[in-house]
């Protein structure tokens, strides 16, 4: 007969923790324009706060809802037209366009550990989470050969907006592992290989900018934080 290893509360518990983590990010982005080319990512991340807390007894399930801020970019090459000038497609997209997308995230997850919390040391996992999204604010460069013409922040919004035109959502996939609380130490880590998609294309209007450049994005990050 063999017994379990308790490292932290009794099965009849229920586990909870405030997790906060941060991440490098890096995006995928697809055009669905015939008037920009070349979406390139440029360097982003992620910090994040939210509240975990177990739904079964054997602490094996966990709820989990919060706050996140990205911080993610994109460049790409189109026209770019004088105010006093007609929009004339030449098919010369000699500028290129820098987006910083600033973002508050609500993440809500559901986790399932391989193992209990209370009776293991360390164990893997698995979530799957829908996260609201709200794009703050934009800040866009234009460039031609090197030298600067516009640097201002635009309205970016969503083309199939939820409720309000710059709001949304992401479906998010998460794997990993994380060490449990003990009676000599009640901070916790875990490192996490994060996966979301959106669902909406999103997009600008601006005198000189060409007229229905949609961006899709997908992110993957790697997740480091603690719980207590």
């Amino acid at each position: 007969m063999s017994t379990a290893l308790v490292v932290g509360q009794s099965n009849s518990s229920r586990d909870a923790y405030t997790r906060f983590g941060i991440a490098p990010v890096v995006g995928s982005y697809k055009l669905t324009s015939h008037h920009a080319v070349n979406a390139k990512a440029r360097m982003s991340f992620s910090a994040f706060i939210k509240r975990e807390k177990s739904v079964d007894r054997s602490n094996r399930a966990f709820l989990s809802a919060g706050f996140e801020y990205l911080l993610h970019g994109v460049s790409y090459r189109s026209y770019y037209f004088d105010q006093d000038t007609l929009q004339i497609y030449d098919g010369k997209m000699g500028y290129i366009y820098r987006l910083n997308i600033g973002e508050l995230n609500v993440p809500l997850q559901a986790k399932l550990t391989f193992k209990s919390t209370t009776n293991s040391l360390v164990t893997p996992y698995i979530s799957v989470g829908y996260h609201l999204r709200y794009i703050m604010n934009t800040n866009l460069k234009v460039d031609q050969d090197g030298v600067q013409i516009k640097d201002e922040f635009v309205h970016l919004k969503f083309k199939n907006p939820l409720v309000q035109e710059r709001f949304n959502s992401f479906v998010g996939f998460n794997f990993g592992v994380q060490n449990h609380r003990t009676r000599s130490n009640s901070v916790t880590i875990f490192l996490e290989l994060s996966y979301r998609y959106g669902f909406s294309p999103y997009y600008f209007q601006t005198k000189y900018s060409a007229s229905s450049v949609y961006l899709n994005s997908q992110h993957i990050a790697l997740n480091l934080g603690i719980g207590f």
